[in-house]
């Protein structure tokens, strides 16, 4: 998603000689939050009244809650606001200046996909939804990691964000992320318009314009590879399916476990230093 606020990077490629140079840091200006008060939530009442329904749902199943979970042990120089909120038509998810907005517009376009009868038996509604509904506000949050606490990447910082958001749905309970990724992974391939692992070896003709490539973001097939990948390297026995099916092709698996390592190594120096450590 589009993020509004220029900073150029990406966390798989850190050098371990940056580690000791540029840790982050608090001016003496800045006052840190308390626990409490390091994540605040709103779900803002949509002016669209088709929306609605969708407000109610999130609501309900305390969507903003459990992302705040995830996030509110790193000690945030300042306080992060998560919200869902209308953007006047625009389906879109943003971090600007310590705020992660997500769209209802957007909500809306996954609860749809999320609701399609060309979605697979294999992967239940639920999934599909909190899936890429979740791994959208992580990624976000991977953005707000890298502006307030100063973190030091180098490369794409879409894909940085990216790797963030996937790391952090990795280290939960092992029935909980293999419903989040694979929920993420269908959101990619639904874009791709994949029924089924033969159709990303079929040849596709398409006509397009090379400007296309200049976003900031990779393909959705790149994505979906990245994802597929970075699962796999955390946990081989839990994620072979994506890899017996044919969904990860076995070369880029053979690298998987390396790339999830270095991944781990960055988040470890980098990041794990400013998170309170359970009791």
């Amino acid at each position: 998603m589009r993020r509004r606020f220029p900073l150029r990077c990406s966390l798989a490629s850190l050098f371990a000689t940056c580690v000791g140079m540029m840790q982050p840091a608090v001016t003496a200006a800045q006052t840190p939050p308390p626990p409490s008060e390091r994540i605040v939530i709103a779900y803002v009442e949509p002016t669209n009244l088709a929306h609605k329904p969708l407000y109610d749902l999130l609501k309900e199943k305390r969507a903003l809650e459990r992302v705040k979970q995830i996030l509110e042990r790193i000690r945030w120089p300042r306080t992060l606001r998560l919200e869902l909120k209308g953007c006047d038509g625009e389906s879109n998810a943003f971090y600007e200046d310590a705020i992660v907005t997500v769209c209802y517009e957007y909500v809306d376009e996954v609860w749809q996909n999320a609701n399609s009868p060309k979605r697979p038996a294999m992967i239940s509604r639920e999934e599909a939804f909190v899936g890429p509904l979740s791994d959208t506000f992580l990624h976000e949050a991977g953005h707000a990691m890298f502006d307030l606490l100063k973190i030091p990447v180098f490369g794409r910082e879409e894909d940085a964000a990216d790797q963030v958001a996937a790391y952090h749905t990795l280290q939960l309970p092992k029935e909980r992320k293999l419903q989040l990724i694979m929920g993420t992974a269908f959101a990619y391939a639904s874009e791709l318009k994949i029924r089924s692992p033969r159709d990303l070896s079929r040849p596709r003709l398409r006509i397009g314009r090379h400007v296309t490539y200049a976003d900031e973001h990779g393909t959705p097939a790149q994505r979906l590879y990245n994802l597929l990948c970075i699962a796999y390297g955390s946990d081989k026995e839990l994620f072979a399916d994506v890899v017996k099916v044919g969904y990860l092709p076995s070369d880029r698996a053979d690298m998987c476990e390396d790339e999830y390592k270095q991944v781990d190594f960055a988040y470890r120096q980098l990041i794990a230093p400013l998170i309170d450590v359970s009791p």
